[in-house]
């Protein structure tokens, strides 16, 4: 009953906009209001005032046809960074971590069953690739997804339920063998991605834990395999941990190491 009571609660159209807005992805940046319908249940007509609300406010841009979200959701993205307390944490270790070992250095959470990142330090001496804060990646081929799920194996079974895609010869697409790779996770207290997310890159994680003993974040370091191939970035591996427990200890952790 509490339940109902609360959907009773929501504002329906509060919710149809939030759903219109939810439509758009980086994989699908750009909608027509038929596929916006057809994606959200919600007829054309209904729709198509909600995007004019939007466009007023910013929220939504439209051009040639399309709709996407609108410039007005930048100034938010400051206010939520700097709300999160994990990230402003974690910044200054970020930033020792990159200086001294010359690298750049990520922390990300996971969101929505995603890797979401969240912070980066980085340095001249390892420039290669895009980044941009909010960046999403898929559980199954990084080191910071099996960090993340490395106590939670559900997430990523979930994940593996609803289909993952292979993105170089070396990401792993098998479940049973994505599981023994998080019980090894768990076992040795980091995570590794093998050039499994983009050919010629190697990554490694570790696990940042909150008071109650939950994985609430992870940190990381990549670089070019040709830089960095496997034996040279696990040398790192001593120096994450420690960066990792420093940041835990700083949210209240309290675990013997």
């Amino acid at each position: 009953m509490a339940a109902e009571a609360q959907k009773e609660a929501l504002n329906n159209s509060l919710v149809k906009a939030i759903t219109i807005l939810n439509c758009f992805s980086y994989e699908k940046p750009r909608l027509r209001l038929k596929e916006i319908a057809a994606a959200t249940g919600i007829n054309q007509a209904t729709a198509y005032r909600m995007l004019n609300t939007l466009k007023e406010f910013n929220l939504i841009e439209q051009q040639d046809g399309y709709y996407s979200l609108g410039r007005g959701f930048l100034k938010y993205e400051g206010i939520v960074l700097n709300s999160m307390e994990i990230r402003r944490t974690s910044l200054p270790f970020l930033e020792e971590l990159s200086n001294n070992l010359k690298v750049n250095a990520n922390l990300a959470v996971l969101d929505d069953n995603e890797v979401v990142y969240v912070a980066r330090a980085e340095t001249p001496y390892c420039a290669y690739g895009y980044f941009h804060i909010g960046m999403r990646r898929p559980i199954h081929c990084t080191a910071l997804g099996k960090v993340l799920t490395c106590n939670t194996p559900e997430i990523a079974r979930e994940a593996f339920k609803r289909g993952v895609k292979r993105y170089t010869l070396t990401t792993i697409t098998d479940e049973k063998a994505f599981m023994k790779e998080l019980e090894q996770v768990r076992l040795q207290g980091y995570a590794m991605d093998r050039e499994e997310w983009s050919n010629g890159i190697n990554c490694i994680a570790a696990p940042i834990y909150d008071a109650a003993g939950n994985v609430v974040a992870g940190i990381s370091i990549s670089g070019p395999t040709s830089t960095y191939p496997e034996e040279k970035i696990l040398e790192y591996v001593p120096l994450l941990i420690d960066y990792a427990h420093r940041i835990s200890a700083r949210l209240g952790a309290r675990m013997s190491w």
